[in-house]
């Protein structure tokens, strides 16, 4: 048994990776970011828009080097993040039937399984809709307790931290300021250093004003004269 499964993963790279991710198994092989640019466009052989090939590009990077990131824990705060992020910057893409298969290739060609991915930040919108202040603590620390050996930093984890607490129903319609110092709270919680994560959340707010002003241009640009 164990001979047969070494034959299949001796006869390609692809077909490798492909049951790496399937069974679980911690193999030596790792895929490089060709493998996983060459794997997104089996599964997304589409032209994507100019406007978007930015953030396609991006994520496919990120991805990749998360996947090889021994530290790194993918959980429900990364997956909101990540759904977060894309569903943002994919605003407006057409043909709108591509979003998802889009989504599905980026997660697929790095290991990743988008069902788990949109199962976990639903499941995490779903119970935080009525959480209190004490709820949210006794999370965040359950997730940072699980994470000890696994708290690898990424940016797509500040954003899920942003949407998290911004939809807590004591967090809806207060000051900037006090939104800010939630996040603070809870970025120190999780062990991450909230410059950092300030950082990246004033970044993500920045490129949403751009990609705004972008789709207004191209909206002008497009439309009759």
């Amino acid at each position: 048994m164990v001979w047969s499964v070494f034959m299949i993963l001796a006869k390609s790279r692809g077909k490798l990776r492909s049951l790496k991710n399937y069974l679980g198994l911690a193999l030596s092989v790792r895929a490089t970011i060709s493998d996983s640019k060459s794997d997104f466009h089996k599964e997304f052989p589409y032209v994507i828009p100019p406007i978007y090939r930015k953030l396609a590009d991006e994520l496919l990077v990120e991805l990749h080097l998360l996947s090889h990131q021994k530290n790194f824990n993918n959980n429900s705060i990364f997956a909101t993040g990540l759904l977060e992020i894309f569903k943002t910057f994919t605003n407006g893409y057409r043909p709108s039937e591509h979003i998802s298969k889009l989504f599905n290739a980026l997660c697929n060609c790095n290991g990743f399984n988008p069902t788990e991915i949109n199962n976990s930040s639903e499941q995490l919108n779903n119970k935080s809709k009525s959480w209190t202040k004490d709820e949210l603590k006794e999370f965040l620390i359950q997730i940072k307790d699980i994470n000890k050996e696994n708290s690898y930093y990424s940016r797509i984890n500040a954003v899920g931290i942003y949407k998290l607490i911004s939809e807590l129903p004591y967090c809806k319609n207060i000051k900037v300021e006090d939104l800010n110092k939630e996040i603070s709270i809870a970025t120190e919680l999780l062990g991450y250093h909230y410059s950092r994560v300030e950082k990246d959340i004033s970044m993500y707010k920045s490129n949403i004003e751009k990609m705004k002003q972008a789709l207004e241009i191209i909206a002008l640009n497009t439309s009759p004269k």
